[in-house]
């Protein structure tokens, strides 16, 4: 009797012992699998995107200045998804001759613009309206905070004007001259860049980018003595080969600007009186 009961009492245990393993198997594992992929992809997603994660700080709880900083980070990759990286990229120096070719192609136009700068615990947000006109007329006027109410003008003399009396006026928040902002000159400094050694390879197919209404290439470009960094990164439009966002990174690999161009307007009806600034006396300087 005290066989059988103990027989039955085994068969007990060994009955609860399967059905454990069972829903181990069937419930606990998949969970644990899901979550490991979940923190792959998300490590994949954050590397790709320049964001360099260091081993001894993992368990360390992030600084409010670094929590910012990646918040900013992240807030100005708009529409950049992972499928961006994964793209197959190609040689970009056919591709930048691309752009310049196109840009040339406008007799004038204008865009809305806002740049961001990140400069040690500020964010520096620089709004504004830019117009062109061949030969090489420019007009710039502040929106947003950053220098509010000033206007510059590069005018049919060849000089620069301000309507401000700070003479940074001539220059964007992240120290770029004015008179080289337009789609042409940028274009053709991607083009120095490349002579001077830098590298440069862009997306072979274009894709959707949740932030612009076109299909776009990333074009990458790195400095030669240091391949494994991200020097500047443009999201170029499919359709007129003009760039819609431009991120700069520093030489450490920081983020440390990020402009975006909307609201662009080809071959407008633009007057010459555009690019003059009322009661001007022909004073200036030159735009080199």
């Amino acid at each position: 009797m005290r066989f059988n009961t103990c027989a039955k009492s085994r068969q007990l245990f060994d009955n609860i012992e399967k059905d454990w393993l069972r829903i181990f198997r069937l419930v606990v594992m998949p969970l644990v699998v899901l979550s490991l992929s979940t923190s792959s992809l998300a490590s994949r997603a954050e590397g790709a995107v320049g964001v360099v994660t260091d081993p001894t700080q993992q368990d360390k709880p992030k600084s409010s200045k670094q929590a910012k900083k990646d918040q900013e980070l992240s807030s100005s990759l708009q529409g950049l998804t992972i499928s961006a990286f994964n793209s197959e990229m190609v040689d970009g120096a056919g591709f930048v001759d691309k752009m310049v070719s196109s840009a040339d192609s406008y007799q004038n136009y204008s865009f809305d613009y806002t740049m961001k700068v990140f400069k040690g615990k500020k964010t520096i947000v620089e709004q504004g309206v830019f117009y062109f006109k061949k030969p090489r007329l420019i007009r710039l006027e502040e929106t947003g905070d950053f220098k509010k109410g000033s206007v510059a003008i590069l005018g049919p003399n060849g000089k620069v004007k301000a309507l401000d009396a700070d003479s940074n006026m001539l220059k964007s928040a992240n120290g770029h001259p004015m008179v080289e902002s337009d789609f042409t000159s940028l274009a053709q400094a991607l083009k120095h860049f490349l002579k001077t050694g830098v590298t440069c390879q862009v997306t072979k197919e274009a894709f959707d980018m949740k932030a612009a209404h076109d299909k776009v290439y990333i074009l990458e470009l790195r400095k030669s003595h240091d391949q494994t960094k991200i020097w500047k990164r443009v999201a170029v439009s499919s359709r007129t080969h003009l760039p819609l966002q431009w991120w700069d990174y520093d030489d450490d690999g920081n983020l440390w600007s990020h402009a975006n161009w909307d609201s662009f307007k080809p071959n407008q009806q633009l007057a010459d009186s555009i690019f003059n600034i009322k009661g001007d006396k022909d004073t200036g300087k030159d735009a080199g």
